[in-house]
């Protein structure tokens, strides 16, 4: 029973340290916020979290999850729009079905050089990168 509580305990320790933080705007550096309203003036309804050295800025438009990334100066540091698996090309899905890859969730990313990506999710903690003409990247372990 000790054991049980202690594992549970662990648990619950490392889901709430392996996810980024809500902060408050007012902890968000002006120059992040200031940032955002100028690439995203129609935003209204969004929340910061803290997520490693930057900060990042979630909301929701038409129904798809977004955020954007800032490092602390204010720089653009990446964005990502989660999207449903029928808006990824073809190939890409071809090539989650091929690898029998049980995804989770897809996404549209966007580096701090404004390279576009695409991002497969599955279901073992895995992201699938593949570029803008669906060719696979490389695969990491998932955010």
């Amino acid at each position: 029973m000790k054991q049980s509580f202690l594992l549970l305990i662990s648990l619950s320790l490392f889901v709430h340290t392996s996810f980024a933080q809500r902060i408050p705007e007012s902890k968000v550096p002006a120059s992040c916020v200031q940032a955002f309203h100028k690439l995203y003036p129609q935003v209204k309804n969004y929340f910061w979290e803290k997520e490693h050295q930057n900060f990042e800025a979630n909301w929701k438009e038409n129904g798809l999850d977004h955020s954007v990334a800032f490092s602390a100066t204010g720089v653009f540091a990446g964005s990502e729009i989660d999207v449903p698996l029928s808006q990824i090309p073809p190939q890409i899905r071809d090539y989650a079905a091929k690898h029998h890859l049980d995804i989770k969730e897809a996404s549209i990313n966007e580096d701090a050089q404004h390279r576009k990506t695409y991002e497969l999710d599955d279901a073992k903690g895995m992201a699938y990168i593949f570029d803008v003409q669906g060719k696979w990247i490389k695969t990491q372990k998932a955010d």
